[in-house]
């Protein structure tokens, strides 16, 4: 019996030790590469990007396939350019990691009356922004409901905005490099938004003031007036209103919302350094980040979290380890990559590569400026597996839909890569 229950455990460890080794072996299969398959995508590749650079344009790219770790292409790879609208993958990678998906946005009211159990509130109403940069006419209706829900009838003080959260930059960069992109392309970007700020000259005020005139209008008398000023210490939370992160990450990346953008980075700074938020610290957050992945701080430079100047400086191997470490981070992936435009689908990609085999399967982040055009992000090849790719050109003059044909172009040879 003894020899018998030996043997029985003999055979179980040469079992084991078998489907290890078939396991190994399986997983080595798989991981190999046709390389009559790589060389004929590295050749096709090399046909798009080489005519672009033999007339004088800039161009870097790089291919990495997401699972192995494998370099699949690349084209000057460290070679710095100018991002643009891409730099918005930093931004949005950056704010997941540092958030999380399940932050929140926030837009507050407070009160320095301690008690309102009594449905009146003697001082003022303090609605303070952090940053929420989709905050809404009805974002703020929704606000004044909530207090009437609370049973508040009259408020004795002043409606005050509160924005100083951010400091008073207003306008990001504009104006402060010679040749930047044209200070009226920059948006108004402050703690306590409006409607995009579009049409007001003091956003936040107009905020307070809307909170104050819903608020009569659901029959709460209000005897003070609007004014600008800071939620003193110990202040009273009444109520507040709320928006997940990627609501606010996937607008900013489908739509390429510029303010979105440098909001997003200056809440970074105000959140992760100090507050008030600003360009500084948010770019402070930024390099952090880059820096724990490994990436050189000497590599590129990114002052401002949009794209709109023309100063920031970035190279492909710092966008292809960004998207790989989002890549390999698999709760925060869904998120990131939903918040991408999808070709032939949505957001700046909805009209492009319609009918060819990258439709539908190529998420990314466009970005455009006077000479430069680029386009990263991930795509699923015909082996239904994930690469990584990002191509950039800078310098072309007026030809922007010429390069975009390039990319395209790129991006359906990858969609049509076997690598077996």
């Amino acid at each position: 019996m003894k020899q018998r229950r030996r043997s029985n455990r003999i055979l179980t460890q040469i079992l084991s030790y078998s489907l290890i080794f078939l396991f190994l072996f399986r997983g080595t299969v798989l991981c190999q590469f046709s390389e009559t398959k790589l060389k004929e995508l590295q050749e096709q590749l090399d046909a798009i990007t080489s005519p672009v650079s033999s007339s004088g344009i800039m161009i870097s790219a790089k291919v990495l396939h997401a699972d192995f770790n494998k370099t699949l292409y690349e084209y000057k790879p460290e070679m710095k350019v100018i991002p643009a609208s891409i730099t918005k993958l930093i931004t949005s990678a950056c704010a997941y990691s540092k958030l999380g998906q399940s932050y929140n946005f926030q837009t507050v009211v407070y009160t320095d009356d301690n008690n309102i159990n009594d449905g009146i509130v003697n001082g003022n109403v303090y609605i303070k922004g952090y940053g929420d940069p989709d905050l809404s006419s009805s974002d703020i209706m929704s606000l004044a409901e909530q207090m009437v829900k609370m049973n508040i009838r009259q408020i004795t003080g002043n409606i005050v905005a509160d924005e100083t959260y951010f400091d008073t930059q207003y306008y990001g960069l504009a104006g402060y490099y010679s040749g930047d992109t044209g200070p009226s392309y920059w948006p108004y970007v402050n703690a306590l938004t409006l409607n995009k700020n579009e049409g007001y000259s003091n956003p936040a005020l107009t905020a307070a003031n809307l909170l104050g005139v819903d608020l009569v209008g659901l029959n709460v008398e209000v005897l003070g007036v609007t004014i600008a000023g800071k939620t003193p210490t110990g202040a009273m939370e009444i109520t507040k209103f709320s928006r997940p992160i990627f609501n606010v990450i996937s607008n900013m990346m489908k739509e390429s919302d510029n303010h979105s953008a440098i909001t997003v980075f200056k809440l970074l700074g105000a959140k992760l350094k100090s507050n008030p938020g600003s360009l500084k610290n948010g770019q402070e957050v930024i390099e952090s980040f880059l820096t724990d992945l490994g990436i050189d701080r000497y590599s590129y430079e990114i002052l401002e979290g949009s794209g709109l100047t023309r100063y920031n400086q970035v190279t492909a191997d710092l966008y292809i380890r960004v998207l790989k470490y989002m890549y390999d981070d698999r709760f925060l992936f869904d998120y990131f990559l939903n918040s991408l435009s999808v070709a032939g689908k949505d957001g700046t990609l909805k009209h492009r590569m319609i009918g060819t085999q990258a439709e539908g399967n190529v998420y990314a982040k466009t970005g455009t400026l006077n000479g430069v055009s680029a386009l990263s992000g991930y795509l699923i090849d015909t082996d239904n597996e994930i690469v990584i790719f990002y191509i950039v050109m800078n310098g072309f003059g007026s030809y922007t839909n010429r390069m975009r044909e390039v990319q395209d172009a790129f991006c359906i040879t990858l969609a049509g890569f076997s690598r077996r």
